[in-house]
């Protein structure tokens, strides 16, 4: 017998408060028409979602189901036997199990129209399209399984006309082969101090980023002084109107932006009791300056007041590696491949672009593949709304997953490179390498920045957008100088850091502690990769190939990224010409 607890219970179930007018009406129904509480609800549940979206019942409502419902079930329905120990029909999908469900089951819960008499769709017709499933590895890199609006292509991406187009070339790639000649050699992959994966970080006090940045100081500016072979350098505040050299770092006299008349210099505490001095740059021919940049000036200073600059030195590069590269020649020339994210559009979580990498990789099959990331960006609007059904981290250990199920019979090495973007990883910069529940024999996780060794050559890449925010902060004379973006990418070896500004961009979370036991260079790399919003480009500098692939997915575009073709050194001195690369378009 139905009774007015029961009916209570089963709304309850649900997470609907129902009004005692509402039972009653409900008990009435139900001996009206024979039906169980159970057998009312799910009805009910039936006729508000496809009826009143969702709406919570009423006595109007329960009256219009009545009229709808009821009626044609005594024209067209059997009374349906009661059954003992019966077990609801009522399912709730979530992401739990909706995975394992077809869109005809799901149809079949929130529809009262018998299956046999719906019209048959192509969704219903096709296997392929059942949620989750299908042959398409987007739904591998995608969470389209919970979230089927989260995978709809971009339009934008999808009409692409340049995809596979080289942009920009160094080297000589007419004789590039982009294809290993010896597919069995597998080259030995070292990190050059990585960054711990269990890193304290964000506990430093104040004296303690004073002494570091004191430190920096002292440290970059003795480098700068003994390779421009100049005099020692003195108190910035001494009285001299005679030339005279003074180190320290370039400051901002206020919060907004720098400019030539707003340049200070602050020296360390050792030097000068940490004095700061405005600089006039009036007198200075060429200079480029940003705030943290640790440089010599030779300057008057004939008020104590006011350091009158001549010349601005800031040149600290640091010599090649000594070993070079042991590349032998019978392996052939080393390929590798670059892609920094994002990895999907910023309308969508199809992860298109990746997708298409992933194309390219099983063609070609690089000895070497270097993912820097985000992967999961804590920018992309969806993930901001939470658009997920599933935490970032699974779904990250599947994207990956789906990365080395498509290269399981290759003999291609991974390096996956984090990024402080990543939503589900640590927001800080430098950042600790990702731990994942899986392991792999090929893949090789990285911090963020990090130096690699590939036998013997040196490879060094960060995530950081170094090049866009230096590139907001920093002012030159002449003001239109010639290679904008290869004088930015010059300051990182300049500097002998990853990360040279300071104080850094308003969105990075950097660590000065971490910055400066893992962010510093200690010798100038064969290659530096430092992916950027700014153009991409491929230059040599200082011997060091510095390359910017930008980023596979560009707003709701498609980008790009770069291949690598390093030959063996055929003598004891290696030079930028052992290597050859593109930046191409996905």
């Amino acid at each position: 017998m139905v009774c007015r607890e029961s009916i209570q219970e089963q709304f309850l179930n649900l997470g609907v408060n129902v009004s005692d007018s509402v039972l009653d009406r409900c008990l009435e129904i139900c001996a009206q028409n024979n039906v169980d509480e159970e057998e009312f609800v799910e009805i009910w549940m039936a006729y508000t979602l496809s009826n009143l979206g969702g709406a919570d019942p009423t006595v109007e409502t329960i009256n219009q189901m009545e009229r709808k419902e009821f009626s044609q079930k005594e024209q067209k329905t059997p009374v349906r036997p009661k059954a003992q120990n019966k077990v609801s029909n009522l399912v709730i999908y979530n992401a739990a199990n909706i995975e394992e469900s077809t869109p005809e089951d799901i149809l079949s819960v929130y529809n009262t129209t018998p299956k046999a008499n719906r019209v048959k769709t192509g969704l219903d017709r096709t296997p392929k399209n059942r949620l989750g499933t299908g042959s398409s590895p987007r739904t591998i890199f995608s969470p389209s399984s919970f979230s089927p609006a989260l995978a709809t292509p971009s339009s934008k991406y999808a009409s692409r006309t340049n995809s596979g187009d080289a942009v920009c070339s160094f080297g000589d790639t007419a004789t590039a082969k982009w294809h290993p000649t010896s597919p069995g050699f597998c080259p030995t992959i070292r990190f050059v101090t990585p960054v711990a994966p269990d890193v304290h970080y964000m506990f430093e006090q104040l004296r303690d980023k004073a002494s570091v940045l004191d430190e920096i100081i002292e440290h970059i500016g003795e480098q700068i002084v003994t390779k421009c072979s100049l005099d020692d350098p003195e108190d910035v505040k001494t009285l001299q109107p005679e030339p005279f050299i003074t180190v320290g770092r370039i400051c901002c006299d206020a919060n907004g932006r720098l400019n030539s008349r707003s340049v200070l210099l602050e020296c360390s505490r050792d030097l000068s009791t940490g004095s700061t001095v405005p600089v006039d740059l009036t007198q200075v021919p060429q200079y480029s300056l940003f705030p943290g940049q640790i440089v010599a000036l030779r300057a008057t200073n004939p008020t104590r007041s006011v350091a009158v600059g001549q010349q601005v030195y800031s040149n600290a590069v640091l010599p090649l590696p000594v070993n070079r590269p042991t590349l032998a020649g019978s392996n052939g020339p080393l390929e590798m491949v670059i892609a920094a994210g994002p990895y999907t559009p910023s309308s969508t979580l199809t992860y298109q672009p990746l997708e298409d990498l992933m194309e390219y990789l099983k063609k070609h099959e690089p000895h070497l593949i270097v993912l820097i990331g985000p992967f999961v960006d804590s920018m992309h609007t969806q993930v901001q709304e939470g658009s997920f059904a599933e935490t970032f981290n699974a779904f990250f250990e599947k994207l990956v997953d789906g990365i080395m199920v498509q290269l399981k019979d290759s003999n291609t090495q991974i390096v996956i490179v984090p990024s402080w973007r990543d939503a589900h990883h640590h927001m800080v910069y430098p950042t600790p390498p990702f731990h994942m529940n899986k392991k792999y024999n090929n893949l090789h996780l990285a911090s963020d920045p990090c130096m690699l060794d590939i036998d013997g050559l040196m490879v060094g890449i960060t995530s950081a957008d170094i090049l866009l925010h230096l590139g907001k902060e920093e002012i030159s004379q002449p003001a239109q100088g010639a290679d904008r973006l290869g004088r930015l990418a010059s300051h990182i070896l300049s500097q002998q850091c990853f990360y040279p500004l300071y104080p850094p961009a308003e969105d990075m979370p950097l660590d000065l502690t971490l910055l400066e036991q893992y962010g510093h260079l200690g010798f100038t790399p064969h290659i530096l990769v430092l992916p950027s919003d700014l153009r991409y480009f491929i230059k040599e500098l200082f011997g060091c190939v510095v390359i910017n692939p930008e980023r596979l997915a560009k707003g709701m575009v498609g980008g790009s990224f770069a291949r690598l073709e390093i030959s063996p050194p055929l003598s004891d001195n290696w030079s930028a010409s052992n290597i050859c690369g593109q930046v191409i378009k996905i």
